[in-house]
C-alpha cells in the first residue's frame, strides 16, 4: 500500500538521499535503509491493528458506547454554541 503512495515516493526520494554516504557502494546502503523502513512500518501497523482491536472490543460494551457517544454529542453541542458566538472579523 505504501510503495503505491506518492507522498511515500517523495518523501523517499527527499529524506533518503542525506543517510546514504557518496563514499561507499550505494545499493546496500539503499537495501539496509529500505529494509529499516518495512520492518518499522511492519511493527507500526502491527501495533496500530492490535490496538484497533481491543479497542474494537472495549466499545462494543454498552456502557462505553453509551459514554462516548454522550461525549462526541457534547463535543458538537459545544462547538455549535461556539460557531454562534463567534463574531465575523
Amino acid at each position: 500500500m505504501t510503495a503505491l503512495n506518492p507522498k511515500g515516493i517523495v518523501f523517499f526520494i527527499a529524506f533518503l538521499p542525506q543517510f546514504v554516504s557518496p563514499g561507499q557502494a550505494v545499493i546496500p546502503q539503499l537495501v539496509i535503509l529500505g529494509a529499516t523502513f518495512l520492518t518499522l512500518a511492519t511493527l507500526s501497523v502491527a501495533v496500530w491493528a492490535l490496538a484497533a482491536g481491543e479497542m474494537r472490543a472495549r466499545l462494543r460494551r454498552p456502557g462505553t458506547l453509551k459514554l462516548v457517544n454522550r461525549l462526541g454529542g457534547g463535543f458538537m453541542i459545544c462547538a455549535g454554541f461556539l460557531t454562534a458566538a463567534a463574531r465575523r472579523v
